[in-house]
C-alpha cells in the first residue's frame, strides 16, 4: 500500500518547474502525516507482539565472486557512521569528500561522472547487488541521481576487474549494496532539512522485520531553487552573479522484501524508482531553455542457498532507464509569450540480466563458476528544426566466469585466478582475467600483488549514432598490474592503519571521438593511454569511554598520458589526459564526545588540463565542510539536530570550465528515529 501510495501521487513527471514550493509542500506534508500515523498504528499493535523464543540456525548471504579476490585487491568500504553523515547527499557528493575518485561535476545539482586511477567516466562500473546497472546507451553512470541514503553498504575496489564484473570496469568499480536484517521488530526513520538556494529536503523509512519475512521501504524528496551565487572572474565589472534556471526535483522510493524461506535459503526482492527533473543553466549565454528528466526504474531479484561447503546465488535484474531533453527559445506573438522547443532528445534503454554464480569450497580450496547473460533493447528519438528520427538498437551478450583460490600457510597467503570470457551480436570481447596474491608478512603487515587484463565495449551510441557512429569499433583493453602495502596496528584505545599502492595500466583501442572527412565527428580506436600512480590511506582511531577522535587521510597522484599522436599536427602525445587531476587528495577529521559530532573535511584537487596538448587548465581548488549534530534519545525515540556549511571559506572554484560550483552554503535539519519496543529473543544474523 505505501509503495501504491507514493507512486501515485508522488513520482509525476513535473513539466513546469516554476512551481516547485507548492509541490514541495504537498509532498512534505504527506510525507510527514503517512509518518506519524504508522507509528501509531505500531504503537497500537505492539501489545500483540510475538515475543515467543525461536531459535534460528545462522545463514550467510555473501557475494560470491568478490570473496574470491577481495584479498588481493585494494578495496575501500565507506563505514556506516560516513554514510550515516551524507544520507542527505548524492553518490557523487559523498565520494568527492570521502574518497580519492575524481568527480567531474557540471554545476551544483547537475550531471557528475567519475575518473578512477586515470580512467574516463566509461572506466567505472556501477554495481547493484551484483549487477552492473550502468546505462549501456552512453556507456556510464551519472552519480548525480544516485541518493545516498538508500544503500547500508557502499564499497570501492580500485583497479580493474572485468573478469568479475564485464564491461567497464578498467578503473575500477563502486558497489551499491543493500542488506536486511531479521527479527529486528519495526523501526522508523523521519529526517528533514532546509538549506540554501531555498533547497528542502525529506526522507522517510519503514523497516518490518519478523523472523521469515522482511519489508525495507525508503522514500525521499528534494527540490531547490538552485539560485547560488558565484564569481565570474572573466567579468571584471560585475564578477558577483547568480545562477539562473538551475533549479531541479529529484524524488524516488525503494522497496525491498526478503524471505527466509529455510536455514540453507533466502530470497529477495527489491524495487528502485528515481525521478529527477532538472533545468539545466547556462553560465555563457544570456538565457537558458535547456531542461533534462531522468526517470529510472530498477528491479533486482536473487535467490541464495548455502548448505555445507556449497554457495549458489541466482539474480535477476530489469532496468527501464529514460532520459529526456529538450532545449526551447522563447518567442512572443502579439504579446504572449511562447515556449517553442526547438531540440529534442528522447531516450530510452531496457536492460535484463541473468546470472547464476556458485562457489563450492574444499578445505583450503575455494572454486567459482557461472554464466552471465545481459540483452540491451534501445531506442532514441531525436528532433530538430530540420530533422525527426528515431533509431532502434540492440546489443546481447553472454558471460562465462570461473575463479580458484587457494589458502596456505595457516591462511597468510592467499593466491586467486579469475577468468571470464564474453561473446555479443556485435563485437568479439577479449579473455580476461585476474590473478593476485595475498600474503600477511608479520601480524598487521600485509602486502598484495594484483595484476589484470579488462576490457570495455563500445556503447551503443559509439556503435550507431547517427550521423558518425562507428559499428566497427573494437572493445577497449586494459593491461594493469598493482601491488600494495598494508599496516596495521592496534594499543589499548588506539588504533592505525597505513595502506599504499602503486599501479601501472595500458590501455589500447581507446576510443576516441575525431574531426572527420564529412561534415561530423566519428569515433576510432586510435589513442593509447598509459596510467601509473600511487594511492595512500592513514587512518587513526582512538577511543576513550564516551570521547572518540577519528583522522582519515586519502592521496592521490595519476599520471594518465595519451601515448599516440592522433594527427600530424597532434600535440597530444606524452600530455596528461583532459580533466585528469595529477594530485587529489581528502582529509577528515571526526571528534565525537557524548551526544556531540563534529566532522571536519578538507579536499584538494589539483590542476586539470582543458586542450590535449595541456597549454590550457582549470586552477587547483580547496574546499573544507563541516558537519555537526547533536544526539537526544527519549523512550524508543532518538533524535538528533545536525547542521552543515560546506565551502565552508567560501571558495570560488569550478570543476569543468564555465560550470561554477555555489560559495559557502548550509544545511541544517532534524532525524527521528523510532523502534518499537519488544522483548528479548533469539535471532538469526539477519
Amino acid at each position: 500500500m505505501l509503495f501504491f501510495i507514493f507512486s501515485q501521487k508522488a513520482f509525476l513527471s513535473y513539466k513546469n518547474m516554476n512551481c516547485y514550493k507548492t509541490h514541495s509542500r504537498f509532498y512534505s506534508n504527506r510525507l510527514i502525516c503517512l509518518w506519524v500515523c504508522i507509528i501509531i498504528n505500531s504503537t497500537v499493535n505492539a501489545q500483540s507482539t510475538d515475543t515467543t523464543l525461536h531459535q534460528l540456525n545462522e545463514v550467510y548471504i555473501i557475494e560470491n565472486k568478490q570473496q574470491i579476490i577481495e584479498a588481493s585487491k585494494k578495496a575501500s568500504p565507506i563505514d556506516s557512521s560516513t554514510l550515516a553523515r551524507y544520507n542527505t547527499s548524492s553518490l557523487a557528493d559523498l565520494l568527492s569528500n570521502q574518497s580519492t575518485i575524481h568527480v567531474n561535476q557540471y554545476g551544483n545539482g547537475n550531471i557528475a561522472s567519475t575518473s578512477m586511477r586515470g580512467g574516463n567516466a566509461s572506466h567505472t562500473a556501477l554495481l547493484w547487488n551484483g549487477l552492473n546497472i550502468q546505462n549501456a546507451l552512453l556507456g556510464q553512470p551519472d552519480l548525480s541521481i544516485v541518493p545516498t541514503n538508500f544503500f547500508n553498504d557502499i564499497s570501492l575496489e580500485y583497479g580493474g576487474g572485468s573478469a568479475m564484473w564485464g564491461s567497464g570496469a578498467i578503473g575500477g568499480s563502486i558497489r551499491l549494496q543493500n542488506s536486511t536484517p531479521y527479527n529486528h521488530g519495526f523501526k522508523t526513520k523521519l529526517q528533514m532539512s532546509i538549506g540554501s538556494f531555498d533547497t528542502k529536503k525529506i526522507n522517510t523509512g519503514i523497516l518490518l522485520s519478523y523472523k521469515k519475512i522482511v519489508s525495507n521501504t525508503n522514500i525521499y524528496f528534494n527540490n531547490s531553487k538552485n539560485n547560488y551565487n558565484y564569481k565570474d572572474t572573466l567579468d571584471k565589472e560585475t564578477p558577483n552573479k547568480q545562477a539562473n534556471h538551475a533549479n531541479y526535483i529529484a524524488q524516488g522510493i525503494m522497496q525491498e522484501i526478503g524471505f527466509l524461506i529455510n536455514t540453507y535459503q533466502k530470497i529477495n526482492i527489491r524495487a528502485w524508482y528515481n525521478l529527477l527533473d532538472r533545468n539545466i543553466p547556462s553560465f555563457i549565454e544570456a538565457i537558458s531553455r535547456k531542461n533534462q528528466v531522468d526517470e529510472n526504474l530498477k528491479l533486482n531479484a536473487d535467490w541464495n542457498y548455502k548448505r555445507r561447503n556449497l554457495n549458489s546465488t541466482i539474480r535477476l535484474g530489469y532496468f527501464n532507464d529514460n532520459l529526456n531533453y529538450v532545449d526551447s527559445i522563447e518567442s512572443k506573438v502579439n504579446n504572449i509569450k511562447t515556449i517553442i522547443p526547438i531540440v529534442i532528445s528522447n531516450s530510452n534503454i531496457k536492460t535484463i540480466i541473468g546470472e547464476s554464480d556458485n562457489l563450492y569450497k574444499y578445505k583450503n580450496h575455494s572454486f567459482n563458476v557461472g554464466i552471465n547473460f545481459t540483452n540491451n533493447q534501445a531506442s532514441l528519438y531525436s528532433k530538430d528544426i530540420v530533422n525527426d528520427t528515431t533509431y532502434y538498437y540492440h546489443l546481447s551478450k553472454v558471460g562465462i566466469f570461473a575463479a580458484y583460490k587457494i589458502s596456505l600457510l595457516n591462511s597468510q597467503l592467499h593466491y586467486n585466478l579469475v577468468i571470464r570470457k564474453e561473446s555479443t551480436n556485435q563485437t568479439d570481447i577479449p579473455l580476461t582475467g585476474n590473478t593476485g596474491i595475498y600474503y600477511k608478512l608479520l601480524k598487521g603487515l600485509a602486502l598484495k600483488v594484483n595484476a589484470n587484463k579488462s576490457y570495455r565495449q563500445p556503447s551503443l551510441f559509439d556503435l550507431y549514432w547517427n550521423p558518425g557512429g562507428n559499428k566497427n569499433l573494437k572493445p577497449e583493453e586494459s593491461y594493469e598490474v598493482d601491488g600494495g602495502i598494508e599496516l596495521k596496528y592496534t594499543k589499548n584505545n588506539f588504533n592505525l592503519l597505513i595502506e599504499g599502492s602503486y599501479f601501472n595500466r595500458h590501455t589500447t583501442n581507446w576510443i576516441i571521438w575525431l574531426p572527420s572527412d564529412k561534415p561530423y565527428w566519428i569515433p576510432k580506436n586510435i589513442a593509447e593511454v598509459y596510467s601509473r600512480g600511487g594511492e595512500t590511506k592513514t587512518e587513526l582511531f582512538y577511543l576513550k569511554k564516551e570521547f572518540l577522535i577519528k583522522l582519515i587521510a586519502n592521496t592521490s597522484y595519476v599520471l594518465s598520458t595519451n601515448q599516440i599522436a592522433k594527427s600530424e599536427n597532434d600535440n597530444s602525445e606524452g600530455r596528461q589526459l583532459i580533466y585528469t587531476p595529477r594530485y587529489n587528495g581528502q582529509a577528515t577529521l571526526i571528534f565525537k564526545y557524548k551526544n556531540i559530532n563534529v566532522l571536519f573535511n578538507h579536499h584538494y584537487t589539483g590542476y586539470r588540463f582543458t586542450s590535449t596538448d595541456n597549454t590550457s587548465w582549470v586552477s587547483p581548488y580547496y574546499i573544507s565542510n563541516l558537519k555537526c549534530s547533536y544526539d537526544y534519545a527519549f523512550s524508543a525515540i532518538n533524535t538528533q539536530l545536525f547542521f552543515s556549511l560546506n565551502n565552508l571559506f567560501n571558495k570560488n572554484y569550478v570543476i569543468i570550465p564555465n560550470k561554477p560550483m555555489p560559495l559557502r552554503n548550509y544545511e541544517i535539519g532534524i532525524s527521528i528515529n523510532y523502534k518499537q519496543q519488544k522483548k528479548k529473543i533469539e535471532t538469526s544474523n539477519y
